[in-house]
């Protein structure tokens, strides 16, 4: 009796053994596979070295290289060929692109077998980017085009009491519009709407970023 208990002792202890062995297992692939997804990591400095310090850097790099383009200006931006209106354009161009990929991390992450959390800190901060970018660009446009009035930015939207509906208006009107969506997107990109919102609530309106991107494309075309 002694035996058989001693026994069944030890297949209890190397079983509870192989059971440890088997959740550590568990827990660290699904650890190495957050690691491994795009924009998983949470960590506020991380995502200020790895995030935000990059895409600021790249983004006023890329917008000094557009000004200095011969597509913008025949001169380059060091001998004097700046202006607000290349700065305008340049600064579109570049939130469109942060705006781009903010929608290529869910598919990269499935090209890479990885799962797609709900929120992703990556898209978050270069959403952050996008919007930082969109608002620069919509009143440095502002000042190019307008009278320099406070209301003055009205004229790009109602002439005589109507809606602007010829090209000019409707890019602007598109503009409005992206500018609304980005800067209601940026402010429910924090942990506290998740949470308020619930994922799946959240997350479905994270996916007016589809919207968005639509309405940067018939605003640049317009």
């Amino acid at each position: 009796g002694d035996d058989g208990s001693r026994r069944r002792g030890r297949r209890a202890r190397l079983w509870l053994a192989d059971a440890d062995q088997g959740s550590q297992r568990v827990t660290e692939t699904a650890s190495s596979r957050r690691r491994g997804t795009l924009g998983a990591a949470g960590d506020w400095r991380r995502r200020l070295l790895l995030h935000h310090l990059p895409t600021a850097l790249a983004s006023a790099a890329a917008v000094l290289v557009l000004i200095g383009l011969p597509p913008f200006t025949h001169r380059s931006l060091f001998t004097g060929a700046f202006s607000l209106s290349l700065f305008t354009i340049a600064t579109g161009y570049v939130a469109t692109a942060l705006l781009a990929l903010t929608l290529l991390i869910g598919p990269a992450n499935l090209l890479r077998r990885r799962r797609n959390p709900v929120s992703s800190y990556l898209r978050r901060d270069l959403g952050t980017w996008t919007a930082i970018f969109s608002v620069v660009h919509v009143i440095v446009g502002f000042q190019v085009r307008g009278d320099g009035g406070a209301f003055g930015f009205i004229d790009f939207f109602v002439a005589d009491g109507k809606p602007l509906v010829d090209s000019f208006g409707l890019g602007n009107w598109t503009g409005l519009a992206a500018l609304v969506i980005v800067a209601g997107l940026l402010a429910l990109s924090t942990d506290r709407s998740i949470r308020e919102l619930k994922a799946e609530r959240w997350k479905n309106l994270q996916r007016l970023n589809y919207t968005l991107f639509a309405l940067v494309v018939l605003h640049a075309i317009f």
